[in-house]
């Protein structure tokens, strides 16, 4: 795979839902059940997302298999929206799956990395802020993910380090357990 197809993938894979159906809307307050873990999501949980975006939030996410068929990765996507539709809280989490898996994932990280990257120190094994595609890219372990907050329709460029920031830390937290 072209390193720059993987961020588009996984932005394709995170806005394939929005012309699905919404489910009820619930507010994110501490008396919102728990929705997660969902399969496929089990360390991107509702109430980070509900969190990082401080708005009402659709209580079910979007996943997606990002790359079927894939036998040294898999792929997928889980993607949070809020009540209205409109910003997203986004995770592409690409597994590795056996060694030549474990390989890709660290091309991919290197390969990705523009060449106005900003580095974020203590975050996972490494990771940082890609500029151009607005998403925070993380090695943990032998895994990549792919972090990336936004608004429907708007160019990656206007998405926001900090909030997608807190939004890694709180899945790279999560991830292990």
């Amino acid at each position: 795979m072209r390193p720059t197809k993987l961020a588009a993938l996984v932005t394709v894979a995170a806005l394939a839902g929005c012309s699905s159906g919404s489910p009820t809307a619930v507010p994110p307050t501490a008396s919102t059940p728990a929705a997660s873990p969902v399969a496929g999501c089990e360390f991107h949980r509702f109430e980070d997302a509900a969190a990082v975006l401080n708005a009402p939030m659709n209580p079910t996410p979007r996943t997606d298999d990002v790359e079927p068929g894939a036998k040294d990765t898999r792929f997928l996507s889980c993607v949070y929206w809020t009540a209205d539709d409109t910003r997203y809280a986004n995770i592409g989490h690409r597994e590795a799956l056996t060694p030549a898996g474990a390989a890709d994932n660290q091309a991919q990280f290197t390969n990705q990395r523009p060449a106005d990257a900003v580095d974020i120190p203590g975050l996972g094994t490494a990771a940082y802020w890609d500029t151009p595609n607005g998403q925070i890219l993380v090695l943990v372990g032998e895994d990549l993910l792919l972090v990336s907050t936004g608004v429907k329709n708007a160019p990656s460029t206007s998405r926001g380090k900090d909030e997608t920031a807190k939004l890694a830390t709180l899945v790279v937290q999560h991830l292990g357990s």
